[in-house]
C-alpha cells in the first residue's frame, strides 16, 4: 500500500448513542436491586423517589418514564429500568429526547471488547469510500495461529464490515462491536490477514494519520492502565457533568471546583495537577482529568503521592505519542509489521474466545430470562386470575349484604314508622282520653263542690233551727223553774200563815202588843212575796212573748230552708242532666273507639297484606338475582373476555334496580305523605270538634258559674240577714243575763243560801295525786262552782274528801223540787263550801301550782292607754264572746285569733280578715307548736300521686300543724303530709260541748306509746284521753286529761286505750282492725247482720275468720261482707305486686326480694311523676309568665333560679332508671340500681343553688302576689290547667325541697331489704351516703345564705373567659362538697403595683381585675347588689392542690408572698401585714384540706380494692380497648375522658386522656366472679373536671350470665358496646372469661 495513500478502514459496527452496554446494564441491575423490587417490579412510587434524585425536573421525568413504561402498567421491570436510567443520563448529558423509543434500546445489551484500539476506523485519503472490497485470492503474510477460527465471514456481495461511524458512546469509549451469529461466521481468514496487514501498516508508516478522536478511543482499550474500570467509568461520568460545552477537556477554573470538595491541602491539590496534566498544555482531557482523579482516591486513602508520574499511570494515549516520539526506539518496518502482527493475532484471538464466551453466556442468561419470564407471567397470571375470582367473590358478597342491609334497614324502617304511628296515635288517644277525662273531672268536681256547698248549707241551716229549737227548750225549762220558783213561794207562804195559826195557838197567852208585831212582820213579808209574784208574773209574759217572736223566726227559717232546699233540687236536676249527658258522651265515645279500632285493624291488615306482598316480591327478587349471578359466574368461566361487558350490563341492572328502588322509595314517600295529609285532616277536623266541645263546655261552665254566683248571693243575703237577727237576740241575751245575774246576787246576798251544786259521775276516775279526787260511776259529788278552776277541770267533794277531777266525767244533777229537802241540805251545803273553801287555801298557801285564769269582768271599752303591739302571736278560744259594740271582735270557742295589740285587760286580734277588741280573759296563749296544731274536718276527698302530700276522705279529722300559704301541714294517724288549704273546713264545735245531745267518750291507757313526731300523743299507762275524732285506719284523735297542764291534741293508736263506759266501772277496749281493704264493686246488704258499701270505700277488717264473710267497720257501721267483693290495699299487701303483674314471677323471689323490687318500683314511679311536675312548671307556668312581661328576665331569673338544670339531673336519672329496667326485661326484676343512683346523685350540684335561692323567689312571688291583684288573677288563671291538679306555682315550688330529702328514705327502703353480699348493697350504701351527703349539702347551702349570695354576684360580675371550663361559683367542686368563698380582698403585683381583686375558694384561688379601681376596698361594698363593677379574669384560676405559699422574707415589713403553681410564681402584696397574715393562713389551711381529701379518698378505694378477697367461681379478664364518638364535654368540641370499670364492690380506673372524642386506653382489670346469674360488669366513661364534679359521657352494662352465653368454648372475644342515657358514643373491650372447674 503506498505511504501516502489513505483510506477509511471498515469498523466491526455501528452502535448507536441509544444502545445500553453491558457495563450500564449491570449497573442499572444493581440500581434496581436496591430499590427492593416486588414480584420483579419497582411501582411508580419507588421508581419516582430514586429518579427525582437526579435534578431533573419533575415534567422531563414524566416524559422518560411515558418512553420506558413500554406495556404502560404503571411499574418497571429490569429492563424498562435501565431503559429509564440511560435516558436519564442521556438528558443530563444535554441529549434532547426522541419521540419514540428507539429499536436498539429494546435490544439486548452489546458484549464489549476489553481492546478495540486495532478497530478503529482510519480516515483515508478518498472520503468517499465507504465500504472495503473484499480481496478474494490474497494470501496473509504471515500465518495464523494454530486452530484460530475464522472471526468475520463474508459473502462475495456483502462487504466484509460496516463502516462504523464517529459517534462514541457517553462514557468516552468508542462504539462496541454487535455480536455476529455464528452461523455467518466463514473462513475468511485472508480478508482478516489483509485487513489487519493493512492497519499495521498505517500504524507504522503513517503515525500522523491517527486523529484525536483516534487517540481517545484508543484510552478505553488497553488493560495495563493501573487506573481500575470502575474508577474510570466513574470519572469519566462526571468529567461529561463537568463538559457541559462538550470541548472534550477542562479548564483549571472548572477543575478548581472539582478538587476543592475533596479536602485535601493545597500542596496536595497542586501535585496532582502537575501530574496529571501530562502536556502540560493548562487543560484536562478526559484521560487527564480520571487520572487526576484517581490521584485524589490515592490521597485520601493516604497513599503517598509519586513525584514523577509512573509509566502504568501515564494515559494509554499519551504513552504511544511519547513512544512515538522518542528518538531512540528506531525499529525497521518488518520488525514492527512482525510485533504488531503477532499481537493483532493474539488480540484477535483473544477477542474470537471471548466473543464466543460472551455469546454462550448470554443465550444462557437470556434462555433463563426467558424461562423466568414465562414463569413469572404463568405464575402472575394464575394470581391474577386467583386474585380477579376472589375479588369477583367479596364483590357480590358485598352486592348481596349491602343489598341484605338495605333491606332490613327499610323493613325495620318501616317497622319504626309503623311503630312510631301507631306509638302517636295511641299518645294521641291517650291524651285526648286524659284530656276529656281532666275535663269531665273537673266539672265532676264543680259540680260536687255545689252540690257539698249546698248540703253545708243546709247542714247549717239545720244546725241553726236545733240551736233556734234548743233556745225554745231553754226558755221553757226557764219558764218552768219560774213557775216552779212561784209554787215554792207559794208554799212557802202557806208554811208561814199555819206557822202563824200554829204560834197563835200554841202562844196564846202571849200578850196582844208581840202578836201586832208579828202580824206587821209577816204582812211586810207577804208584801214583798205578792210584789215577787207580780215581777214573776210580768217576766213569765214577757217571756211568752219572746217564745212567740222565736216562733215566729223559726218558721222564717223554714221557709228559708225550704227554698234552699227549691234549690237544691233544682241543682239535682241539673247534675242529674250533666250525669245522662256524660253517659251518652260516654256511649258516643265507646262508639268512637270501636270504630276506630275497627278502621285499626282493617288498616293492620292491609299493612300486613302490603307487607307479605312485598316479603314474597322481595323472595322473588332475591331468587332472580341469584339466578342471574350463577349464569354470570358460568359466563364468566366461559368467556374472560367478555367481562368488562359483563361489568358494564351489572351496571346497568344495579342502576336499573336503584331506579327501582328510587321509584318505591317515591311512591312509599308519596303515600306516606299522603296518609299523613289525611291524618292532618282528620287531626283539624278532630281539633275543630273538640274546641266546639270546649267552646260549650265553657258556655255551660259560665252559666252554671252565673247560677252559682246568684245562689252564692242569695246565701250571703241570707248569711247576713241570719247575722243581724243572731247578733241583734245576742244583744237581747246578753242584756236579759246581765239582769239575771244581777237578781240571782241580789237574791244570794239576801237569802244567804249556799252555792253548792251537785254532779253525778258518769264514768269511774281514779286519783292520779293527792290533788284529785276518785270515785266511781253514779256517785254523787258537790262542787262550788265559784271556785276558780283551770277549764276542763271541777273541784268537789264525795263524803268528806275533796280534789280535783275532770268535768268531763260528770254530770249536773237537775234541781230538786222540795223544799224540805232544800231546806235541810241547807246548811250541810253551807259547812261543805266554807270546808271546801279552806281545803282551797289551805292548798294554795301550802304552795300547790294551779294553772287557772282568773276571770274578771270585762271592761265595756279597752282602756286609752297606749298598748303594746305584739308580732305573730295566737290565742285560743275558751269559750264564746259576742261583740258589745262596733269595734268589738266576735269569735266562738276554739276559734284561733292572731293578736295585734296587747293592753291591760283588752286585746286587738284578727280572725276571718275582721278586726276588734275583745277580753284577754276569754283567750289563751297558745305556744308556737299548739297555735298550729288546730282539727279540721275535711270537706273533699283528695288524693294525691305525690309522695310527700296527705291523702284523705271526705269527713276525715286532720290535726293541723303549720299552715303556710294555700299548702298546709297536717297528720291523720301515722301519716303526715302537705294538702290543700281549701278542701278542709275547721272543726264547728268541740266534742265536749255536745254533752246535751251526745256524752263525750273517754278512754283509759292501757298501753304506753311514744310519739314519732308532734302531731302524735305521748301516752303512759293509766292516763285519760278525751277522744275528739275516729279515722277508719286505726288512728284517732284526742286530748290528753292532765291537770295542771296544757292541753295536748294528737294522734294516737285506737289499741293503746280502752274506752270506758257510761254506767259502770267496766271498760270496753277499741276494735283494732286487722288490715283494710277496698271495695272493687258495690255491694248492697242483704240481710241486717250485712253492711252495705260502695266502690273504691275503705273498710276496717275486724274478724277474718270465715273465709267467705269477712267482718268489718264502715264510718261507724259494723257488719259482714263478701271477701270476692273487695281487694287488700297497697299499704297491707306485698308492696311487689306494684310492680309485676305475673305471679309466676312473683312466686319464684323471696319475700324480701318482693319488697325489695316494691320499693325499686315506687322510687322509678315517683321519679316519673317528680320529672313530670318540673316539665309542668316549665309548660305551665314559666313559659306564659315570661311571655307576658309581668316579670322582668332578673325577677324570673330570681323565682325560677336553675329550673331547667334541675329537669336536666332528674331527667337524666330517669332515662337511666329507664334503661336500666329495659336491659332486665319487662316485668323482671331490677338487680342493680345503686350504681346508678350512686353516680347520678353526684350531679345534683344544681339543688344546692336552688335551694339556697328559692326562698328569696318565694318571697318575691308572695310580695309580688299581695300587692298586685292583677298578677294574683294571671297566676290563679294559668293555674287552672288541668294538668297543675288545682295546685298553685307556689306548691310546685317547694317540690324540690321535699324531693331530695325523699331520695335517703328510698334507698333505706330499698338497703334494708337488700340481702348482705348482694352485689348492689355496697352501691346502696355509696348512695345512701351521697343522698345524705346531698340533703347536708343543701341544709348547708340554704344556712349558708350569705356565701351563695356571694357566689351568685361573682357568676354575675365575673367575666371567665379564658378558663379552660365554663365555671358555676355556686355549685359542688370535684371532691369537696359545695364551693364556699373562704376569704376575698384587695392586693397587688409587687412589680408592677397592678391592682387585683382575689377570691379565695376551698378548691381553688381566682385573681380578677378591673377596668378602673373601686372607690371603696370594703368587701361589704364589693358584694353589694348595688354595684355594676365588672371584673376580668387575670389568670386562670390557681387549684390549691398544686400551689405552694411562703412568704418572701419572714422578718421583712414588707407586705408581700409568693404562689408557687407548677411553673409560674406571683409574688404578691397586700396592704398590711396583717391581711398578708390572713391570707397566707387561709390558703395554706385550704390548700392542706384539699390534699388531705385527695388523700382520703384515694385511701378509700385502695382499701376497697384490697379488702376483696381472690375467691368465688371464676375470674373476668377485661381490657378496656377504646372508646369512639364520645359526647363533647368541653367548649372546643373535645373531651378529657377516662373510664370506671365496676362489677359490685370490685372497682377500677383507667388514666385520664386530654382533649379527645376517641380515647385508647388499652386498659386492663380482672374481677373475681360470685354469682353468675347476679354479677353484672358495668362500664362507665366520665370527663374530667378540675372545677365541678366530673361529667357523666356514658354508661354500658354486661350481665356475666351473657358474657358466658357469648364465650363458651370460643376463648376471648372482643365487642363493641353501645353507651346508654348519652346521644352518642361506643366503647370496644376484650373478654375472657375463666371459670374454675372446681368451684
Amino acid at each position: 500500500v503506498p505511504e501516502g495513500s489513505s483510506f477509511s478502514f471498515p469498523s466491526l459496527g455501528s452502535t448507536s448513542i441509544w444502545a445500553i452496554s453491558p457495563e450500564e446494564r449491570d449497573k442499572h441491575d444493581q440500581k434496581f436491586d436496591t430499590l427492593s423490587p416486588s414480584m420483579g417490579y419497582v411501582s411508580g412510587e419507588q421508581a419516582r423517589k430514586f429518579f427525582l434524585q437526579s435534578g431533573l425536573p419533575p415534567s422531563v421525568l414524566a416524559e422518560i418514564w411515558a418512553l420506558a413504561d413500554m406495556n404502560k402498567d404503571g411499574k418497571m421491570d429490569r429492563l424498562e429500568f435501565s431503559i429509564a436510567m440511560k435516558l436519564i443520563k442521556l438528558k443530563l448529558q444535554d441529549t434532547a429526547l426522541p419521540s419514540a423509543l428507539p429499536i436498539i434500546m429494546k435490544q439486548p445489551p452489546v458484549s464489549a471488547p476489553t481492546n478495540l484500539s486495532l478497530l478503529t476506523p482510519i480516515s483515508m485519503a478518498n472520503p468517499g469510500l465507504s465500504t472495503l472490497t473484499p480481496m478474494t485470492g490474497l494470501t496473509p503474510l504471515v500465518p495464523t495461529a494454530t486452530g484460530l477460527s475464522p472471526l468475520i465471514a463474508s459473502a462475495p456481495s456483502r462487504p466484509m464490515m460496516p463502516t462504523m461511524g464517529s459517534s462514541t458512546l457517553p462514557n468516552g469509549t468508542m462504539g462496541l462491536l454487535q455480536p455476529i451469529p455464528a452461523g455467518t461466521m466463514t473462513a475468511g481468514a485472508s480478508e482478516l490477514t489483509v485487513s489487519l496487514s493493512l492497519i499495521v501498516c498505517h500504524l507504522a508508516s503513517s503515525p500522523a494519520s491517527s486523529s484525536p478522536s483516534f487517540m481517545k478511543a484508543m484510552a478505553a482499550g488497553p488493560s495495563d492502565w493501573a487506573v481500575p474500570h470502575a474508577s474510570r467509568l466513574k470519572h469519566r461520568q462526571h468529567f461529561n457533568i463537568l463538559d457541559k460545552q462538550m470541548t472534550g477537556y477542562l479548564t483549571g477554573q472548572q477543575v478548581r471546583g472539582a478538587m476543592a470538595t475533596t479536602m485535601l491541602t493545597q500542596a496536595q491539590l497542586a501535585s496532582i495537577w502537575t501530574l496529571s496534566d501530562v502536556d502540560k498544555d493548562g487543560k484536562l482531557t478526559a484521560e487527564e482529568f480520571i487520572l487526576a482523579m484517581h490521584l485524589v482516591d490515592m490521597a485520601k486513602s493516604g497513599q503517598v503521592l509519586p513525584l514523577t508520574l509512573p509509566n502504568e499511570l501515564v494515559p494509554p494515549s499519551q504513552r504511544s505519542v511519547d513512544s512515538a516520539k522518542s528518538p531512540g526506539n528506531a525499529l525497521s518496518f518488518e520488525d514492527k509489521f512482525k510485533a504488531n502482527l503477532e499481537r493483532g493475532n493474539a488480540e484477535l484471538e483473544k477477542r474470537r474466545l471471548a466473543l464466543l464466551e460472551a455469546e454462550k453466556r448470554e443465550q444462557e442468561r437470556r434462555a433463563q430470562k426467558e424461562r423466568e419470564e414465562r414463569e413469572r407471567r404463568e405464575r402472575e397470571a394464575r394470581e391474577a386470575e386467583e386474585r380477579r375470582k376472589k375479588e369477583e367473590e367479596k364483590r357480590l358478597e358485598r352486592q348481596r349484604e349491602l343489598e341484605r342491609q338495605k333491606e332490613e334497614e327499610r323493613q325495620r324502617e318501616l317497622e319504626r314508622k309503623e311503630a312510631a304511628q301507631r306509638e302517636l296515635e295511641r299518645q294521641r288517644k291517650e291524651e285526648w282520653e286524659r284530656r276529656k277525662k281532666g275535663e269531665l273531672q273537673i266539672k265532676k268536681e264543680q259540680e260536687q263542690d255545689e252540690i257539698i256547698k249546698l248540703k253545708a248549707k243546709k247542714r247549717s241551716l239545720e244546725m241553726e233551727l236545733e240551736a233556734v229549737g234548743n233556745k225554745h227548750r231553754q226558755i221553757s225549762d226557764r219558764l218552768s223553774d219560774i213557775q216552779n220558783k212561784k209554787k215554792l213561794h207559794k208554799t212557802e207562804l202557806d208554811l208561814n200563815t199555819q206557822r202563824k195559826e200554829t204560834r197563835q195557838q200554841d202562844l196564846y197567852t202571849t200578850t196582844i202588843t208581840t202578836l201586832k208585831v208579828g202580824v206587821t212582820e209577816k204582812k211586810g213579808s207577804c208584801i214583798k212575796l205578792r210584789d215577787q209574784l207580780e215581777a214573776l208574773e210580768k217576766e213569765t209574759a214577757a217571756k211568752l212573748a219572746e217564745m212567740d217572736r222565736y216562733n215566729l223566726d223559726i218558721q222564717e227559717l223554714r221557709e228559708s230552708q225550704k227554698k234552699q232546699q227549691a234549690a237544691l233540687e233544682k241543682l239535682r236536676s241539673i247534675k242529674e242532666e250533666k250525669r245522662r249527658e256524660l253517659i251518652r258522651k260516654k256511649e258516643q265515645e265507646e262508639e268512637r273507639k270501636r270504630q276506630e279500632e275497627e278502621r285499626r285493624r282493617r288498616e293492620e291488615e292491609e299493612q300486613r297484606r302490603i307487607k307479605m306482598e312485598k316479603e314474597r316480591q322481595w323472595q322473588e327478587k332475591l331468587k332472580r338475582e341469584e339466578d342471574e349471578r350463577q349464569r354470570k359466574l358460568q359466563e364468566e368461566r366461559e368467556a374472560k373476555q367478555r367481562a368488562e361487558e359483563e361489568k358494564e350490563r351489572q351496571a346497568l341492572i344495579q342502576a336499573a334496580k336503584e331506579e327501582a328502588e328510587r321509584e318505591m322509595r317515591a311512591k312509599e314517600e308519596a303515600e306516606r305523605k299522603r296518609r299523613e295529609e289525611e291524618e292532618r285532616k282528620k287531626r283539624e277536623e278532630e281539633e275543630r270538634r273538640r274546641q266546639v266541645e270546649r267552646r260549650r263546655q265553657e258556655e255551660e261552665r259560665r252559666r252554671l258559674e252565673e247560677e252559682r254566683k246568684q245562689l252564692e248571693e242569695e246565701r250571703r243575703k241570707l248569711e247576713e240577714e241570719r247575722r243581724q237577727e243572731e247578733r241583734r237576740r245576742k244583744e237581747e241575751e246578753e242584756q236579759r243575763k246581765r239582769e239575771e245575774e244581777r237578781r240571782r246576787l241580789e237574791e244570794e246576798r239576801r237569802e244567804e243560801q249556799p252555792s253548792l251544786t251537785s254532779f253525778k259521775a258518769l264514768y269511774p276516775f281514779t286519783a292520779r295525786n293527792n290533788e284529785e279526787l276518785s270515785f266511781n260511776a253514779d256517785d254523787i259529788l258537790e262542787v262550788d262552782e265559784t271556785t276558780e278552776r283551770e277549764e276542763g277541770w271541777l273541784y268537789g267533794s264525795k263524803q268528806g274528801k275533796m280534789g280535783w277531777f275532770p268535768e268531763s266525767y260528770v254530770e249536773r244533777v237537775a234541781s230538786s223540787g222540795s223544799a224540805n229537802t232544800a231546806a235541810a241540805s241547807a246548811p250541810a251545803k253551807l259547812a261543805l263550801q266554807s270546808q271546801l273553801s279552806n281545803a282551797l287555801e289551805a292548798a294554795k298557801v301550802a304552795g300547790a301550782k294551779s294553772a287557772f285564769t282568773p276571770t274578771h269582768s270585762p271592761n265595756p271599752a279597752p282602756s286609752d292607754t297606749q298598748g303594746q303591739v305584739v308580732g305573730n302571736v295566737l290565742a285560743q278560744a275558751l269559750c264564746s264572746w259576742t261583740a258589745k259594740t262596733d269595734n268589738h271582735l266576735n269569735f266562738n270557742k276554739d276559734d284561733v285569733i292572731q293578736v295585734l295589740e296587747q293592753q291591760e285587760n283588752w286585746w286587738l286580734g284578727e280572725l276571718n280578715g275582721e278586726q276588734g277588741w275583745f277580753p284577754k280573759t276569754y283567750v289563751t296563749l297558745l305556744g308556737e307548736e299548739e297555735a298550729t296544731r288546730v282539727t279540721y274536718v275535711a270537706l273533699y276527698t283528695y288524693e294525691s300521686p305525690e309522695v310527700g302530700d296527705l291523702t284523705f276522705t271526705e269527713g276525715d279529722v286532720i290535726l293541723v300543724s303549720k299552715r303556710d300559704g294555700e299548702w298546709w301541714n297536717g297528720s291523720i294517724g301515722d301519716r303526715t303530709g302537705v294538702f290543700p288549704s281549701n278542701y278542709v273546713k275547721p272543726k264547728e264545735a268541740d266534742v265536749r260541748t255536745q254533752s246535751t245531745c251526745k256524752k263525750p267518750e273517754i278512754g283509759q291507757v292501757i298501753k304506753a306509746h311514744s310519739s314519732s313526731g308532734p302531731e302524735q300523743l305521748n301516752l303512759e299507762n293509766g292516763q285519760l284521753v278525751l277522744i275528739l275524732g275516729k279515722n277508719a285506719s286505726g288512728w284517732w284523735l284526742g286530748e290528753l286529761q292532765a291537770r295542771g297542764k296544757k292541753r295536748q291534741k294528737g294522734w294516737f293508736p285506737s289499741s293503746n286505750i280502752k274506752l270506758l263506759g257510761s254506767n259502770s266501772g267496766k271498760s270496753t277496749p277499741a276494735h283494732q282492725p286487722v288490715c283494710q281493704v277496698i271495695a272493687i264493686y258495690d255491694y248492697k246488704a242483704a240481710n241486717d247482720d250485712e253492711m252495705s258499701f260502695s266502690k273504691g270505700q275503705l273498710i276496717n277488717v275486724l274478724d277474718k275468720t270465715n273465709p267467705d264473710w269477712w267482718k268489718g267497720e264502715l264510718s261507724g257501721t259494723t257488719g259482714l261482707f263478701p271477701t270476692n267483693y273487695v281487694k287488700v290495699t297497697t299499704a297491707d299487701c306485698d308492696p311487689s305486686q306494684q310492680w309485676c303483674a305475673d305471679l309466676n314471677s312473683l312466686d319464684a323471689l323471696s319475700p324480701q326480694e318482693k319488697k325489695r323490687q316494691g320499693y325499686i318500683h315506687e322510687l322509678i314511679q315517683t321519679e316519673e311523676r317528680y320529672v313530670e311536675d318540673l316539665q309542668i312548671v316549665l309548660d305551665v307556668f314559666h313559659r306564659p309568665m315570661s311571655q307576658s312581661g309581668r316579670l322582668t328576665e332578673a325577677e324570673m331569673s330570681m323565682i325560677f333560679v336553675n329550673w331547667k338544670e334541675l329537669l336536666a339531673c332528674n331527667a337524666k336519672l330517669v332515662k337511666a332508671l329507664g334503661d336500666r329496667k329495659k336491659m332486665e326485661g319487662q316485668n323482671m326484676p331490677v338487680q342493680m340500681i345503686g350504681d346508678i343512683l350512686a353516680a347520678e346523685l353526684s350531679h345534683m350540684q344544681p339543688y344546692i343553688r336552688f335551694c339556697s335561692s328559692q326562698f328569696n323567689g318565694a318571697a318575691l312571688l308572695q310580695t309580688r302576689t299581695d300587692n298586685e291583684p292583677d298578677f294574683k288573677d294571671f297566676l290563679k288563671k294559668i293555674a287552672t290547667d288541668y294538668r297543675c291538679k288545682g295546685m298553685p306555682l307556689s306548691s310546685f315550688l317547694l317540690k324540690p325541697m321535699q324531693r331530695i330529702t325523699r331520695y335517703p328514705l328510698h334507698i333505706k327502703n330499698i338497703l334494708e331489704c337488700t340481702a348482705e353480699g348482694h352485689a348492689d348493697r355496697g352501691h346502696l350504701k355509696e348512695a345512701l351516703e351521697r343522698a345524705e351527703e346531698l340533703c347536708q349539702q343543701v341544709n348547708e347551702g340554704v344556712r349558708e345564705k350569705e356565701n351563695s349570695e356571694r357566689l351568685e354576684w361573682i357568676q354575675n360580675h365575673v367575666q371567665c373567659d379564658g378558663a379552660a371550663e365554663h365555671l358555676v361559683f355556686n355549685s359542688l367542686t370535684n371532691c369537696l362538697g359545695p364551693r364556699k368563698l373562704l376569704h376575698s380582698g384587695k392586693m397587688y403585683k409587687a412589680k408592677s403595683n397592678k391592682e387585683l381583686w382575689a377570691f379565695l375558694f376551698n378548691d381553688f384561688l381566682l385573681l380578677t381585675h378591673s377596668a378602673k379601681p373601686f372607690s371603696s376596698s370594703g368587701p361589704d361594698k364589693l358584694f353589694s347588689n348595688k354595684s355594676n363593677t365588672q371584673l376580668k379574669m387575670y389568670k386562670p384560676p390557681v387549684l390549691l392542690n398544686e400551689v405552694l405559699v411562703k412568704l418572701a422574707d419572714p422578718s421583712s415589713d414588707e407586705p408581700t408572698f409568693h404562689i408557687s403553681h407548677i411553673d409560674r410564681v406571683y409574688i404578691l402584696r397586700t396592704e398590711n401585714i396583717n391581711e398578708r397574715t390572713a391570707w397566707v393562713q387561709k390558703i395554706k389551711a385550704a390548700s392542706e384540706e384539699f390534699i388531705e381529701t385527695e388523700k382520703r379518698k384515694r385511701e378509700k378505694v385502695y382499701q376497697a380494692a384490697r379488702s376483696v378477697k381472690a375467691s368465688g367461681i371464676g375470674r373476668l379478664l377485661v381490657t378496656v380497648l377504646e372508646a369512639t364518638e364520645l359526647k363533647a364535654g368541653k367548649p372546643n368540641g373535645k373531651s378529657n375522658p377516662y373510664c370506671e370499670v365496676t362489677m359490685g364492690t370490685q372497682i377500677f380506673t383507667s388514666r385520664t386522656l386530654n382533649d379527645t372524642l376517641n380515647p385508647k386506653w388499652n386498659f386492663n382489670c380482672q374481677f373475681h366472679i360470685k354469682d353468675l346469674y347476679q354479677d353484672v360488669l358495668c362500664i362507665t366513661i366520665f370527663e374530667r373536671d378540675q372545677f365541678g364534679p366530673d361529667d357523666f359521657l356514658g354508661r354500658t352494662e354486661v350481665p356475666v350470665a351473657t358474657i358466658k352465653k357469648e364465650l363458651e368454648n370460643k376463648g376471648p372475644v372482643t365487642r363493641r358496646l353501645l353507651l346508654h342515657e348519652v346521644p352518642t358514643g361506643e366503647v370496644w373491650v376484650r373478654l375472657d372469661l375463666q371459670l374454675f372447674g372446681s368451684r
